[in-house]
């Protein structure tokens, strides 16, 4: 699967300048899907394939148009590992996935052929890596931020760093053994009578029913699909409120890397609040926005955070409806309540209430940041409750 044009690979950073021995004659080979799997969100899909040299485990998304590619990973040789560092290269360039060089390889001799009878896929909590098992013992691991600055993975049967996988190393020194320890047992949960949501589920309406009162209205906004959600509706005092319940349960993806604390950031419910005596499919309206917006971070395999700005079509007409295409997702805008939701899986969740701003406004935080823009909306009285301006 690993794809050579005009002399580079698309799916690695083996730069394909060396020059190739002219004695050596790359063999064709078929390949086998050994295993195939989709992601708890749907939209990746994971498979291993092996011909009668190698076996590489891949990692790509099932819509093209998704920011996704293609990653991949090496597993094992089958055949006894090439010394020559050319040969990878003239691998590609003949269609054909590269063996690994032997000062990479824990088995240079080469090693068995894997069973599909044998392995398992192990998606990590956010639907966007995976790790290959056999048996109980972790064989590759392709995690999100695979295909960036020359690395694509880590593999027990590699040493050091190649250009085609990483050393996995030990449990002691690799935090991805406990990461994964810690999804299969989240999957496991979900098998179990009292799984996460039950729990979750009566912890947070706990939370809300101190504020919105007992008799609010719950609907289920999952379809009937994993992971369980709902949405709260109640009118309280001069406010018509409406909370999100169960987007928590699955960590956000993407959030690793882009700040310091990504176990802070990393589980949302969403909010919105509008002026009562609003005619009812303006509010319900609103309602659809929230529900649909659940599944925004986990279909483009993104994330929604204090200060992002995402498209908003559901402001209602009374209040300025056109007049703000956007909105603006704050924690602790004025006029809020304080909801301590509780911690889910030791992390905390961030509860963001939708502001509707101008297309110029996004623009402005955009490109200035977010906390420019708060400081002015709330200057001009802007508070948590949509508000016609």
């Amino acid at each position: 699967m690993i794809d050579c044009s005009s002399g580079k690979s698309r799916s690695n950073d083996i730069c394909c300048d060396i020059e190739p021995n002219p004695n050596r004659k790359a063999p064709t080979m078929e390949t086998e899907f050994v295993l195939q799997f989709t992601s708890p969100n749907g939209n990746i899909e994971a498979f291993v394939e092996q011909d009668k040299r190698v076996c590489f485990f891949y990692l790509r998304a099932q819509d093209e148009s998704l920011d996704f590619g293609m990653k991949t990973c090496w597993v094992r040789n089958l055949v006894e590992a090439p010394t020559d560092e050319s040969a990878a290269v003239e691998d590609m360039q003949a269609g054909l996935p590269p063996l690994l060089q032997a000062e990479f390889c824990l088995h240079p001799e080469g090693a068995p052929p894997l069973a599909e009878d044998d392995l398992r896929i192990v998606w990590f909590e956010e639907g966007d890596a995976a790790a290959l098992l056999e048996g109980d013992q972790i064989l590759a691991v392709i995690p999100a931020w695979s295909g960036f600055k020359g690395f694509h993975g880590y593999a027990r049967d590699c040493r050091g760093q190649s250009p085609l996988c990483w050393e996995l190393g030990t449990p002691d020194k690799n935090a991805m053994f406990d990461r994964i320890n810690r999804a299969e047992a989240f999957w496991a949960s979900w098998s179990q009578e009292e799984n996460p949501w039950t729990t979750y589920q009566g912890q947070a309406l706990a939370v809300y029913e101190k504020f919105v009162g007992e008799h609010a209205k719950y609907y289920a906004i999952d379809g009937d699909d994993w992971p369980p959600k709902a949405l709260i509706r109640a009118t309280v005092g001069d406010a018509e409120v409406m909370v999100t319940l169960g987007v928590c349960v699955r960590p956000q993806p993407g959030v690793e890397g882009t700040v310091d604390r990504p176990e802070d950031h990393r589980r949302i419910e969403l909010a919105a609040c509008l002026p009562a005596g609003l005619a009812d499919d303006e509010v319900l309206r609103m309602g659809g926005y929230l529900s649909a917006q659940t599944n925004l971070p986990w279909s483009l395999l993104t994330w929604l955070g204090d200060g992002h700005t995402i498209p908003c079509d559901a402001t209602p007409a009374s209040l300025g409806g056109e007049r703000f295409p956007a909105a603006l997702l704050v924690k602790d805008p004025p006029g809020a309540p304080s909801l301590a939701l509780p911690d889910f899986r030791d992390d905390p969740v961030n509860l963001l209430w939708v502001i509707p701003i101008t297309d110029a406004q996004r623009k402005e935080a955009i490109e200035g940041g977010s906390d420019a823009l708060k400081e002015k909306l709330w200057a001009d009285g802007v508070t948590w409750r949509f508000e016609e301006r």
